[in-house]
C-alpha cells in the first residue's frame, strides 16, 4: 500500500494555525510561551494580540518567551518583541525572554533595537528561577 504524503503531513502552520506559537500556565501568575519557525510582522501582530489577552485572562505577573525554536528574524521582528514587552509591562506583566540564539541576538543588536529595558536569560531554567523568585517561590530538592 503506499501512502500519500499529502494525507499524512500536517505543516506546522496548520498545527499552529496561523500563530507559531504555544502558550501555557506554569504557575499561577506565570505564563510560559514558545515562539518557532519563521516570524513576520503578520505573526507577530496576531501573537501581540494573544499574549496580551492570555495575560489579562491569567492575570498573570510574569511571561516567559522562549525565543529558541524561532528559525528567522529580521528587524521589523525584532522591534515587535521589544514593543511586545513594552504593551505588556503597561498591563503589569514582567517579560522574561529566554533562548536567544546568537544570530537573533546579532539581528537585534545590529537592528539598533534596545535591549536596555528587556529581561534576557540564556534558558528556560535561569527564566524559571528568575519568575519563580520574583514570585516568592523557592524550589527545594525534597527527600
Amino acid at each position: 500500500m503506499e501512502l500519500d504524503s499529502k494525507n499524512i503531513a500536517i505543516s506546522r502552520k496548520q498545527i499552529a494555525g496561523e500563530v507559531p506559537m504555544v502558550a501555557t500556565e506554569i504557575i499561577d501568575g506565570c505564563l510560559y510561551t514558545g515562539l518557532f519557525g519563521s516570524l513576520d510582522s503578520s505573526r507577530m501582530q496576531a501573537i501581540v494580540d494573544m499574549l496580551t489577552a492570555l495575560c489579562e485572562g491569567k492575570n498573570s505577573r510574569i511571561v516567559i518567551i522562549d525565543l529558541g525554536n524561532v528559525e528567522v528574524i529580521d528587524t521589523a521582528v525584532a522591534t515587535h518583541l521589544t514593543k511586545l514587552a513594552q504593551v505588556l509591562k503597561m498591563i503589569g506583566v514582567k517579560t522574561i525572554f529566554c533562548g536567544i540564539k546568537g544570530l537573533l541576538a546579532r539581528t537585534m543588536v545590529t537592528s539598533g533595537i534596545a535591549l536596555d529595558d528587556l529581561n534576557t536569560v540564556r534558558d528556560m531554567k535561569a527564566a524559571l528561577d528568575l519568575s519563580y523568585a520574583d514570585l516568592g517561590y523557592k524550589l527545594i530538592k525534597s527527600d
